[in-house]
C-alpha cells in the first residue's frame, strides 16, 4: 500500500478539472497515485484528464454512474491504493496548505487514529455565461447570488470497513473517529458553480430523488445510528 492517493469521479468538466490539477501541482512529488473514474464525459473531457498521464502517476478508468453516487465512490475507492485518500470533487479547488499537508494530515491521522476528516467548503452560486476561476470570484461581488460554509468529508485513510450509503446526498457510514478542520480559508475548498449549471444539477438531483428515493427517506436514513456512532476529537490542525 502506497502513502496518498488523489481520488476523482468526472463528467464534462474539463475546465474544472484543468484549474484542480493546477492546484493539485505543486503536491505531485508526494502525490503516490491518482484515480481518476469517469462517468463517459465527452472527448474534450477526456482529453483534458489524460493529458496528465505523463505528468502524475494517473490511473483512468471509465465506469457509469448510474444515478449512484454512493455506489460510484465504493467503486473508486476499490481501485485506490493509498493509506490516505484526498477525495475532493473535480469542481472543487482546494487550498494549497491543505495539498502540501497531505503526509501531515496522514500522519496525524494514523498516530490518532482518525478514520475521517471533514474540510470546510465555500459554496458560491454566481450569474455569469462561463466558468470563472473561484480565485477570482469575491463574495462581495454583484454576480454572487449565495456564498455559504458546510463541511464535507474529503479525507479518509484507506480502512475496509468505511463505505458511502445513499445514492443522493452520499454520506461516508462507519466513521469511528473523525477530525473537522476549521471553518478557515487556509483550509476551505472553493466550489462555484454558475446558475446554469446549478440548475442543470438540481435537475439531475430531482431526477434521482423521484425515482430512486424522497426527501423524507433520505433525512431518516441520514438520522441512523451508524452516524450517531463518530466520535469527533479536538485535536490541533496539523497543517
Amino acid at each position: 500500500m502506497c502513502g496518498i492517493t488523489v481520488a476523482l469521479m468526472t463528467h464534462n468538466e474539463a475546465t474544472q478539472f484543468e484549474w484542480l490539477m493546477a492546484a493539485l501541482t505543486p503536491a505531485f512529488d508526494v502525490i503516490d497515485e491518482m484515480v481518476v473514474v469517469d462517468d463517459f464525459s465527452d472527448p474534450d473531457c477526456v482529453a483534458a484528464i489524460r493529458a496528465f498521464e505523463g505528468k502524475v502517476p494517473l490511473r483512468f478508468h471509465q465506469h457509469a454512474l448510474n444515478k449512484n453516487f454512493a455506489q460510484q465512490r465504493n467503486y473508486v475507492r476499490s481501485l485506490c491504493r493509498g493509506r490516505l485518500i484526498f477525495f475532493p470533487d473535480p469542481d472543487e479547488l482546494p487550498p494549497t496548505r491543505i495539498v502540501m499537508g497531505l503526509p501531515n494530515i496522514l500522519a496525524m491521522m494514523e498516530r490518532l487514529d482518525i478514520d475521517a476528516c471533514t474540510l470546510p467548503r465555500i459554496n458560491i452560486l454566481y450569474e455569469s455565461s462561463r466558468p470563472v476561476h473561484p480565485t477570482e470570484i469575491a463574495p462581495t461581488d454583484a454576480c454572487v447570488l449565495r456564498y455559504f460554509w458546510e463541511d464535507q468529508v474529503r479525507l479518509l485513510r484507506n480502512l475496509p470497513h468505511l463505505h458511502w450509503t445513499l445514492r443522493l446526498d452520499e454520506y461516508l457510514a462507519d466513521i469511528r473517529r473523525g477530525y473537522r478542520f476549521p471553518r478557515i480559508a487556509d483550509y476551505a475548498l472553493l466550489h462555484p458553480k454558475t446558475v446554469q449549471r446549478g440548475a442543470e444539477r438540481q435537475a439531475f438531483y430531482r431526477s434521482i430523488r423521484m425515482r430512486h428515493l424522497s426527501r423524507i427517506r433520505n433525512a431518516i436514513a441520514k438520522r441512523l445510528p451508524w452516524r450517531q456512532r463518530t466520535e469527533w476529537i479536538e485535536a490541533e490542525a496539523p497543517v
